[in-house]
């Protein structure tokens, strides 16, 4: 009830009606950071026996795994909460609370390969999506070059997992299980985690391996030093938001539905190409341009572009059956946000770390709380074993 209701509050208050058991709200939070302490801890052991493997070991996944998923997908995003690492010192120019999560998602899915394009026809719904214009709103989209430092994108209330559902349009991949992963830890390190959980799962030997995921970074660094054999997928919505920004701020909104077939269809040269010209007789942005400048809107549409079309071969993808968008993702950061975000409230750094680790094992489908209790309860020194009934 602490990691998963939206406070410890709430917690001792559902305890009280549930079980007649009056607990307090701090006496439930040091339980939840005792509980999580032991499962970091197994965290690091696990990551460190993964790092002291060899590369080929590494590379041919846990042999614990029977059968790999037919289809393994890894995708990654950020989130955000509120920490309290500047409470009583002098406010300083920009400092703010807020810090960055980092959340992973192991997807094992299903779906058909199609020997030609299964939807070589762009959906309707996606040239006037209600999702698009939504990502696409000003300030929303960060600039992104390659010397940019690991930010994160800031995603608004309608994603695009809830655009998916009611706008189906092409033979999506089934989800069949989910591991989460969340942590506040620097990208090097969350890197390690979802290497280590991959390997546990066998995803290195998965027929079909393919990373998903927004544009930042950090999500391609991570790809390419820990999961190089996958597919790299960039998020389709995403990439559709920088040609409706882009159409917008040239005032020519016909051009977004020629990018998006173009986008689509897999002809992103033909994008940067235009976009080119645009940029040219626009002239660059000033430093520090305005984020609705046109100039700067055209420029980091082609920077967008330019920097990821290597990982938009959106035709390919749909004949091998892979997902085109980073929606599981996205969802999952909701979940996760559901109990660590929020205006009121301000985590230490340990607290706020084991609260993460706690919520993403409750999402995961593997349930590894269940198996993490049958340890903890084996582990307590001068306590009875108690069989579980089944």
């Amino acid at each position: 009830m602490g990691t998963n209701l939206n406070s410890y509050d709430q917690a001792a208050e559902a305890l009280e009606v549930c079980s007649g058991a009056k607990v307090s709200a701090r006496r439930i939070r040091r339980a939840v950071k005792r509980i999580a302490d032991e499962r970091i801890e197994e965290r690091r052991q696990a990551i460190a026996h993964y790092q002291e493997l060899s590369f080929a070991e590494q590379q041919a996944g846990s042999q614990a795994v029977e059968e790999p998923p037919e289809l393994a997908v890894i995708s990654m995003d950020g989130g955000r909460y509120q920490r309290r690492d500047h409470f009583g010192e002098e406010a300083s120019s920009g400092q703010t609370h807020w810090r960055e999560t980092k959340v992973g998602c192991l997807l094992s899915m299903s779906s058909r390969e199609h020997p030609e394009d299964p939807t070589p026809e762009v959906p309707d719904w996606l040239l006037h999506s209600e999702a698009i214009r939504q990502l696409a709103k000003t300030g929303e989209i960060p600039a992104e070059t390659e010397d940019l430092p690991a930010e994160t994108e800031e995603i608004p209330a309608e994603s695009s997992a809830e655009a998916e559902a009611e706008n189906p349009s092409w033979e999506a991949a089934k989800l069949l299980e989910r591991e989460v992963l969340a942590s506040s830890v620097e990208a090097e390190q969350f890197g390690w985690q979802l290497a280590s959980r991959a390997w546990q799962l066998g995803y290195p030997r998965a027929r079909r391996l393919a990373f998903v995921a927004d544009g930042a970074n950090v999500n391609w660094e991570i790809q390419r030093r820990h999961f190089p054999q996958a597919v790299p997928i960039l998020d389709l919505m995403h990439a559709l938001s920088y040609a409706w920004a882009a159409s917008r701020a040239i005032k020519q909104p016909a051009a977004y539905e020629r990018w998006t077939r173009w986008i689509w269809a897999g002809e992103v040269d033909r994008v940067i190409a235009e976009l080119a010209e645009h940029r040219a007789r626009l002239g660059p942005p000033p430093p520090k341009a305005n984020e609705n400048d046109p100039r700067a809107r055209v420029d980091r549409a082609w920077t967008y572009y330019s920097n990821h079309r290597q990982r938009m071969d959106y035709p390919a993808y749909r004949r091998a059956g892979l997902p085109l968008t980073s929606s599981h993702i996205e969802s999952t950061i909701k979940q996760i946000n559901r109990r660590v975000k929020g205006s009121e409230k301000f985590w230490s750094r340990d607290c706020g770390e084991g609260v993460l680790q706690l919520r993403a094992d409750y999402l995961s489908s593997s349930q590894p709380m269940h198996q993490f209790w049958r340890r903890h309860q084996a582990n307590q020194t001068g306590s009875n074993a108690y069989r579980q009934i089944t």
